[in-house]
């Protein structure tokens, strides 16, 4: 694990191999439990530090490093297109999502492995390797984050097992809010478990896994509807925080970048398309924000004009780069949620404020090719006078500040859920540009394989 500057982690990308190997009996391919870990190589300071990195590792599965429920729900709600000739993603992006979509279930056993990883490093960590008291804060952080994700992309009713001990513990379906509730409650112990005066000399950064904590338990507030708990929450995470997961042409590529600007599958969305324009959508192509750069070039930076499928216009995003670092939690979260917080204190000129400060001296975003990604200076935003304005306003600069980070599809679905939008009027609708029209789908589905859970019988709903 590397320690990047402006109070900023990096999440390691060391992988945690154990493979047993063969010479005579060629059985590398035979390994039929491939996630069980013989428990007495795990009982040391190493081995828990070991099971610490490869929880790091899964949590980069769960954001930039896989296809996740960040590229997924992106795909689902404006932030995507899909240039693919896969059915799996092109039916994610028309919003109608079979149970049986490889996609989906590969983004969803991520996150649980993630959670469930976690956990055994906690009880690792407590009993082998304590200090620096951090790292076992930072265990509670990746498995909050897992529950909170699980929360805002998948559907009332999924289940969270335990598969720590020699027999795994199936879980019961659990409502969207109560996942929510898990998530906040690791914030608060990922809190109660954290030294400041940790300088991630030997761990995690004290100061960085409590600003990580903060802005966890805030959008597990938001989650609940929370809106003053999320803000107070946020106080005094600076704005230039970054908790980053981070990549290397050795380790794994960022997969934003290799599948939307690599492999063209994916295309920055839009608000208009073949069939028309998209109504909902976010222009995040047309508008040429600063925030969301595209163009029509591949990874290698030859122009490119159709993605993969030969008919779907191409537009990479050029704010990250092969092996360029994403931001899991940021301090432009903090200041998004205290918005949010005041626009519902009906406090508009304040929740103005803060979104004219952000445009008036922008954050760096990301990195392209090791180079800092920085916007430029933005004009000010009115002040709204009605609160359906605030909402409108804060929501559509939040959708270009959090682009590609796992964000929108949570943020959609409050839409419907807490400020009362009906669906067809936050998610996209309409024709199709592949044919059809838009499906009704506003979250995941929980995918067929879960169906082993013997507590399991499907999504409770599918509501927002």
């Amino acid at each position: 694990m590397q320690l990047m500057s402006k109070t900023s982690l990096s999440v390691a990308i060391a992988a945690l191999m154990l493979l047993g190997c063969d010479s005579v009996k060629n059985t590398l391919l035979e390994t039929q439990h491939p996630d069980q870990i013989d428990p007495t190589s795990l009982a040391s300071a190493a081995g828990a530090e070991a099971l610490r990195v490869g929880t790091l590792q899964r949590l980069s599965n769960t954001t930039a490093g896989d296809e996740s429920v960040w590229l997924l729900g992106g795909l689902l709600t404006d932030e995507w297109r899909s240039g693919d000739t896969f059915n799996e993603r092109d039916q994610t992006d028309q919003r109608n999502i079979q149970t049986s979509n490889a996609n989906i279930d590969t983004a969803y056993v991520s996150l649980h492995r993630a959670r469930n990883s976690a956990m055994l490093a906690i009880q690792y960590l407590k009993k082998y390797k304590p200090t620096p008291l951090s790292n076992i804060g930072q265990m509670y952080v990746v498995k909050g984050y897992a529950e909170l994700e699980s929360a805002e992309d998948f559907c009332n009713g999924q289940p969270f097992s335990n598969s720590t001990g020699d027999v795994i513990a199936f879980g019961s379906p659990v409502s969207v809010a109560e996942a929510f509730a898990m998530a906040s409650a690791d914030a608060d112990s990922a809190l109660a478990n954290v030294s400041l005066s940790d300088n991630g000399a030997n761990g995690a950064n004290g100061a960085i896994v409590t600003y990580g904590a903060k802005v966890l338990k805030a959008r597990a507030q938001l989650g609940l509807g929370n809106y003053s708990a999320a803000a107070t929450a946020v106080a005094g995470v600076p704005t230039d925080f970054t908790w980053l997961a981070t990549f290397s042409l050795t380790a794994g590529d960022n997969q934003i970048w290799a599948l939307n600007n690599s492999a063209k599958r994916w295309s920055v969305g839009d608000s208009a398309d073949a069939s028309g324009q998209i109504a909902n959508a976010i222009p995040f192509v047309s508008s040429n924000d600063p925030r969301v750069p595209s163009a029509q070039v591949d990874g290698a930076g030859n122009p490119a004009v159709v993605s993969f499928d030969t008919k779907t216009p191409f537009f990479a995003q050029q704010i990250w780069g092969r092996d360029d670092p994403v931001a899991i939690f940021s301090g432009v979260d903090a200041r998004l949620i205290e918005a949010e917080g005041l626009v519902n204190a009906n406090d508009f000129a304040g929740a103005t404020a803060i979104l004219n400060a952000l445009r008036a001296a922008p954050p760096t975003l990301g990195s392209s090719d090791g180079v800092d990604f920085t916007p430029a200076p933005m004009p000010p935003l009115a002040t709204p006078t009605t609160k359906g304005a605030a909402v409108d306003q804060l929501f559509r600069e939040k959708a270009f500040w959090t682009f590609g980070r796992g964000e929108r599809l949570g943020d959609l679905r409050r839409l419907v859920r807490q400020y009362q939008r009906a669906p067809d009027a936050v998610f996209p609708t309409g024709t199709f540009f592949k044919g059809g029209s838009y499906g009704s789908d506003v979250n995941l589905p929980v995918t067929d394989p879960e169906l082993n859970n013997p507590n399991f019988h499907g999504c409770t709903d599918r509501k927002a």
